[in-house]
């Protein structure tokens, strides 16, 4: 098996990677038969973010806190190997969020995986935001900001911002207020989404790129998911109920 490897910094990775190697696993940047991710969900994001577009599946092996996306139960190098040749994986589809952010300086964009958020860029005070949905005709909130969230990353800022967790594959995304006046959390079907900045200054961020001097973003399905592999031994959907 072909593995292209993404590394995370986590005490144990390299040492679990090398011993990989020494069970027959390949590494192969040019041709692999899928992303492999040693570390955390952040290094999920980040392998995600940068090999999308190479049509491979994501296989996580979990050194972090939470482990969310990643496997917990495969503990060895060896267990691995045996697993990658079986082939006999759960599929899971994550798909993607497209924003066009308008700024001072014009429209720019960016992909996210997990979500798209828009906040007061002074921490001290609060933005006014005017959102339109399919559901939501002309819906003033005000406070920190809103969160658009994807199913896969309803169980990160989301989620502690009190929103909805929404199951892998599904075809919502949740909406959801940080510290608005009224309560504001909800799902919706995945669509494009209206945001303007009433009043500011606001900043948006697409999963870790920031945006400044926002004035109004525009978000829509992207074209792009990734597949994300897990063993059948791992109880995925338990795990999603039990943060």
């Amino acid at each position: 098996m072909k593995v292209l490897p993404v590394l995370g910094k986590q005490e144990g990775v390299r040492e679990f990677y090398e011993g990989l190697l020494t069970n027959g696993i390949e590494e192969d940047y040019n041709n692999p038969k899928v992303a492999l991710i040693l570390g955390g969900d952040g290094t999920m994001l980040v392998g995600q973010r940068q090999y999308y577009k190479r049509d491979i599946p994501f296989l996580g092996i979990g050194f972090g806190d939470i482990n969310f996306l990643l496997h917990r139960q495969i503990k060895q190098p060896a267990q691995l190997a045996m697993a990658l040749r079986k082939k006999n994986w759960k599929r899971f589809l994550a798909g993607g969020l497209r924003a066009y952010i308008d700024t001072d300086i014009g429209r720019q964009n960016g992909i996210a995986f997990n979500d798209v958020y828009i906040k007061s860029a002074n921490p001290t005070g609060v933005v006014r935001l005017r959102i339109n949905t399919n559901e939501y005709q002309d819906k003033v909130v005000r406070g920190d900001g809103l969160i658009i969230a994807s199913p896969q990353g309803s169980t990160a800022y989301n989620r502690t911002a009190g929103g909805t967790i929404l199951p892998i594959g599904s075809g919502l995304w949740a909406v959801t207020g940080i510290c608005t006046s009224e309560k504001f959390n909800t799902a919706v079907s995945q669509q494009q989404i209206e945001i303007d900045v009433l009043r500011g200054p606001a900043i948006a961020v697409t999963d870790n790129k920031i945006f400044t001097d926002v004035q109004r973003i525009k978000i829509v399905p992207s074209r792009y998911a990734t597949e994300i592999l897990f063993d059948p031994k791992e109880n995925f959907e338990q795990r999603r109920y039990a943060l």
